[in-house]
């Protein structure tokens, strides 16, 4: 039995996308996922948590393509933790996630005093006569893997 997490955050550098001596693609990432949290005087601050990920395969690929430092991303994984020796002779340990599936989170855009808005009703834009209405939605037949 494993462990499995999910994790969202944050790509803290440029994906690099490298291959396995058997040309699997491979991508390590650092993600960070921010916290709330009281200070000693007990006022709120935000913790940035550091997490790595190691993505293989068409994923590495496809996040390499469309991410950047910066992106929003969100991941499913197994934990896997290995030791090691450091140059100082120490033995440590690290933990990382050995992504299954991932997806790109949407952006929110924050306002200060902004509270949330009502859903406004759009209505479908009927087609030109002579048309035939498309099965197809723009986001479909755009040539975006996810």
């Amino acid at each position: 039995m494993s462990a499995y997490a999910q994790i969202s955050g944050r790509l803290g550098q440029e994906p690099d996308l490298r291959f396995t001596n058997s040309d699997v693609p491979v991508l390590n990432l650092s993600i960070a996922s921010n916290r709330q949290k009281r200070d000693a005087n007990g006022e709120k601050i935000t913790v940035a948590d550091w997490f790595r990920i190691t993505v293989f395969g068409r994923d590495a690929e496809i996040i390499a393509q469309y991410a950047k430092k910066g992106s929003a991303l969100a991941f499913n994984g197994r934990l896997q933790t290995d030791s090691y020796t450091d140059r100082e002779g120490q033995q440590r340990t690290s933990t990382s996630i050995i992504a299954d599936s991932f997806e790109f989170v949407a952006a929110q855009k924050r306002t200060e005093e902004a509270a949330p808005a009502e859903p406004e009703e759009v209505a479908e834009p009927k087609p030109a006569k002579g048309r035939k209405k498309s099965a197809k939605s723009k986001e479909e037949s755009e040539d975006i893997p996810f």
